[in-house]
């Protein structure tokens, strides 16, 4: 007789809340509005059997059934959630064409490749869609070890439930989802855009333990008050340890407290199970520990061959673990398969089969793999290796590794391959050693394994030198130059390399293999030349790379890539919207013509020069595509960089709330150094516009070394821009103007533009503070000259700049017209911070003109943008102008009565100058200067310089406090 019911309690306890959820989704569902319930908790925590039991009450409610399970074995096999979904719907007469017709889909795309992953995910998830105007439930177990391209399908199943008779069921350990795996980004976003619901299962209650034990004893009595504290204070609330501590007191004898607290009882689950499993037959035993290396569910066929025996022999172990509850038949209808009752059974007896026997099953596992529903060379590699078996190990690896690569599945393409070098035979040639090295550091590059990607890039070089093979040894430069951007090395370690390889490969006879490391070779060299902004140097380099592209077979790829170089050449040299449209026109051609690399780049650039020249509308624009795309491909290295964007963009339009998780998650994710340093940008300057601006200060310092060390001015500027407005705002204009002054000399030095712009008014500001409003003026011409030849860029800024300085000078008329003209010119660029400093200017302007009442109205709507920013310096200017408004004050310049010319001179007087030095200082004629002299002693009714001195002394500290 079967003694499961004594090993298995049987009703589920302290799930009542999560039954009556599952049977009000089962009502939805027969209206034609689905959902989708994502069960949480620790291992035991009783979600397997949850599971079965809301799958059953939807069958009985009419509801189609089909699932999709796994164990840590298929963490590495593209689809493999999907692919035992498919299986499964084998056994649904209605569903079980197109499960054979999908599963042939998902060979088909593995063998031949040219679908990248979400095109194949899109379209296995429309053809099931077809088929699910009938009410179904679909159930998904232990998705912490899902794969991406799994994970991604059953997102695309919830986004299509809710209008379908439809119940999407999945489970997952949140104890094993640590930030940055995929499950854990995965369920964020379906959380966030309210696509599932979770319900996480808590331990179970002393009250509910003892409900459970009472079931599980079946004495009709309740179990004893002293046992119940016995149980719950070992099992600490999880359903599978009372089971398992009651089965092993049980074995024991009877079942009370004082042999549940004995010290033979094990503390664990785990050592509760080896209690009972030693308590079986040897045959089970040994049976156990064959399924448990197996990994996943088996036949008696397929055990009997990783066993070598015959299958007969099997049947009395297998019912007996049945019985005793190790066991159960697989499926919810019954199928002739096996699997362990609880994944936690099947880890505990693998850790304790003998290391010898666990080889001796691991290698049968391996050769009988062919056999196993749903196995895969990924599956046998894993058993290889843990045989020491390392040939077969290596083959089976390599080949699971180029499949999942021909499905854009990069994360599993990179531990297959990573498995298959680690097994890598000693007597590999040099070449196949080359390649394999080779393409294990393009995936690692493709999920931010840069350090990998870097020394596999090397040690490929390596091997293609030590082969006699010069040209495919240069080509592996592109690769690590790839990876020294990324790191953010020196642009000009990055110019040696390629020159040196140049230098390298012109010893090589002509001929097509060294045409094309030189076309690989010229792309490095242009996009060296863009970040160096060198130009027409760069137009001539995209020339000679067309030329050499001319019939390669990546012509188009090439043709795609150097035409968005040249277009980002166009909008450093002036031309932004030509420029920018160039490259959102490149980057959808690109994507729709699955040129991978190439598609997710162009949106990420395009977005990035958006960015760099305050193009923040288009920008955004061209992220949301983007980031859906590298999504789609598992090409984390954009997607990184453009989740750093996303963060500054929040910046500038004001979700300043938004802002730090963004920023925050960019920085803990593995990747590359340039991402992480673009988010300390947003986090300073949404830390100075809150007012905490020591942390400004250390966030973008710290940005500021990395892009110091790469020698990038786009990743220079930024941050610098972030200090110099943080030292105007701490009161210290003096470390704004040394900011600033360092910026204008990289962009002269440069020819650098667009990224001028942002220091524009932060210079006014920062002299005029200062008490130094002729510099602020200067500062304002320099920079409008610098910028001339590039009219596109910073017309906000200057108008701003005009705006201030002309305020400044008492000619509120010009101010006015150039501050409304910034206004509008910052709205338009989306920088909130900006366009609402320079609406307190208007108002400032507006009150010296005697406008008291649209002084108000601009400071008024400032205050509420600036209370919904949690901006202190915002506010206490608005609430400073309100003030003086509503008041009718007029609050003139510290200058004041003297004009900004009478005031410089009034500080040469300061310093000492006699009228002939002050002539030659502002390059005056010495009777303007004693002109000016005279005017200033009758406007401050002085009668000698020593007052002047003073007076000008004074304005200078409360102009610029320290």
């Amino acid at each position: 007789m079967s003694t499961q019911a004594t090993i298995q309690c049987p009703i589920i306890v302290g799930r009542d809340h999560v039954l009556t959820l599952s049977d009000t989704a089962i009502e939805s569902a027969l209206a034609g509005h689905g959902r989708t319930i994502l069960l949480a908790g620790e291992a035991g925590i009783g979600k397997t059997r949850l599971v079965k039991a809301i799958v059953r009450r939807a069958i009985a409610a009419g509801f189609r059934y089909a699932g999709g399970d796994i164990a840590p074995q298929d963490a590495d096999v593209p689809l493999a959630v999907v692919r035992d979904l498919l299986r499964t719907m084998r056994l649904e007469p209605s569903l079980a064409a197109l499960g054979d017709e999908l599963l042939a889909r998902c060979d088909d795309a593995a063998a031949t490749g040219g679908t990248y992953s979400r095109t194949l995910v899109l379209d296995l998830v429309d053809r099931l869609r077809t088929q699910l105007a009938r009410p179904t439930i679909l159930k998904f177990e232990d998705l912490q070890w899902a794969d991406d391209m799994s994970l991604e399908a059953i997102a695309e199943l919830a986004r299509i439930a809710a209008d379908l008779p439809l119940i999407i069921i999945g489970t997952y350990r949140r104890d094993e989802t640590p930030p940055g795996t995929p499950l854990r980004d995965w369920r964020a976003r379906l959380l966030t855009q309210r696509r599932a619901e979770e319900v996480r299962l808590e331990r179970l209650t002393a009250e509910q333990t003892a409900t459970m034990a009472t079931l599980l004893l079946g004495s009709g009595l309740p179990a004893p008050r002293d046992l119940i504290q016995a149980l719950h204070h070992r099992s600490d609330g999880l359903p599978l340890h009372v089971e398992e501590l009651i089965a092993a007191a049980r074995a024991r004898g009877a079942v009370d407290e004082q042999t549940v607290r004995a010290g033979g009882v094990p503390d664990t689950i785990e050592d509760a199970v080896l209690v009972r499993a030693t308590r079986r037959s040897a045959e089970a035993q040994a049976v156990a520990r064959a399924g448990a290396v197996i990994g996943r569910c088996f036949t008696p066929a397929v055990l009997a061959g990783v066993m070598d025996r015959p299958v007969g022999e099997l049947d009395a172990p297998l019912q007996e673990l049945v019985d005793h509850g190790f066991l159960y038949t697989f499926g919810i209808v019954d199928t002739g398969y096996y699997d362990f009752r609880h994944q936690l059974l099947r880890e505990t007896l693998y850790e304790a089969t003998p290391e010898a026997e666990r080889r001796r099953y691991h290698a049968r596992a391996g050769e009988f793999g062919a056999v196993m529903d749903g196995a895969s060379d990924v599956h046998a590699s894993l058993h290889y290796e843990r045989a020491g078996l390392r040939d077969e190990a290596f083959r089976a690896s390599r080949d699971g590794a180029e499949a999942a690569a021909r499905l854009s599945a990069h994360r599993e393409a990179f531990e297959l391959y990573r498995r298959a070098v680690r097994n890598m035979p000693a007597d590999i040639g040099a070449v196949d050693r080359a390649n394999l090295l080779d393409h294990y550091s393009l995936e690692a590059a493709a999920i931010e394994e840069n350090d990998i990607s870097e020394a596999q890039a090397w040690a490929a070089r390596e091997a293609f030198l030590e082969a006699g093979h010069p040209v495919e040894a240069a080509l592996m430069v592109s690769t690590i130059i790839n990876m020294w951007k990324r790191l953010g090395r020196p642009l000009s370690a990055r110019r040696t390399l390629v020159e040196r390889t140049v230098a390298e490969l012109s010893t090589v006879p002509a001929g097509p293999d060294r045409d094309d490391a030189s076309l690989s070779l010229g792309f490095d060299r242009l996009i060296i030349e863009v970040d160096a902004l060198e130009l027409d140097a760069a137009r001539a380099t995209a020339a000679e790379v067309l030329a050499l592209a001319h019939g390669n077979a990546d012509e188009a790829d090439y043709v795609a890539a150097v035409s968005g170089r040249l277009a980002m050449v166009d909008v450093l040299s002036g031309d932004p919207a030509g420029g920018l449209a160039a490259m959102a026109r490149i980057a959808a051609e690109a994507r729709d013509a699955h040129h991978e690399e190439t598609g997710v780049t162009a949106y990420r650039d395009t977005a990035v020069f958006a960015s760099r020249s305050l193009a923040y509308p288009v920008a955004e624009a061209s992220l949301a595509e983007g980031l859906a795309y590298a999504d789609s491909i598992q090409q984390s290295q954009c997607a990184h960089i453009m989740v750093a964007l996303t963060a500054e963009f929040d910046w500038a339009a004001g979700r300043w709330d938004a802002v730090r998780p963004t920023a925050e998650q960019a920085i803990a994710d593995r990747g590359c150094r340039r991402a992480p340093a673009m988010a300390r940008w947003a986090l300073g300057y949404t830390a100075f516009g809150m007012g905490e601006l020591e942390r400004a200060r250390a966030l973008l310092g710290e940005a500021l070394v990395f892009g110091d060390e790469s020698e990038m001015i786009e990743w220079r500027l930024p941050p610098l821009w972030g200090l110099a407005e943080t030292a105007l705002l701490e009161s210290h204009p003096a470390g704004a103007i040394e900011r600033c002054e360092t910026a204008f000399g990289l962009c002269t030095a440069s020819g650098e533009r667009a990224l001028l712009a942002m220091f524009v008014v932060t210079g006014v500001r920062a002299y005029q503070a200062a008490g130094r409003p002729g510099d602020a003026e200067r500062w304002l011409a320099r920079c409008a000259a610098h910028l001339a030849p590039t009219p596109a860029f910073g017309r906000a800024a200057l108008d701003h700049g005009a705006g201030l300085v002309a305020l400044a000078a008492g000619s509120t008329g010009t101010a006015r017209t150039a501050l409304e003209a910034a206004v509008a010119g910052w709205d338009r660029c989306g920088r909130i911070w900006e366009a609402s400093t320079a609406r307190l200017d208007l108002a400032a302007c507006h009150i010296r003109s005697n406008r008291f009442a649209a002084a108000v109205a601009i400071a008024s709507e400032v205050r509420a943008t600036a209370d919904g920013l949690a901006s202190p310096h915002l506010l206490d200017r608005a609430d400073d102008l309100l003030r003086h408004a509503r008041g009718r004050v007029v609050a003139d310049e510290a200058w004041r009565p003297l004009t900004v010319r009478e005031f410089e001179v009034a500080r040469l007087v300061a310093e000492g100058l006699t009228n002939g030095e002050i002539a030659d200082s502002l390059g005056i004629a010495p009777k303007t200067a004693s002109s000016h002299v005279e005017h200033i002693l009758a406007k401050l009714g002085a009668s000698r310089r020593a007052e002047i001195a003073a007076w000008a002394s004074q304005v200078d500290r409360s102009a610029a406090p320290h």
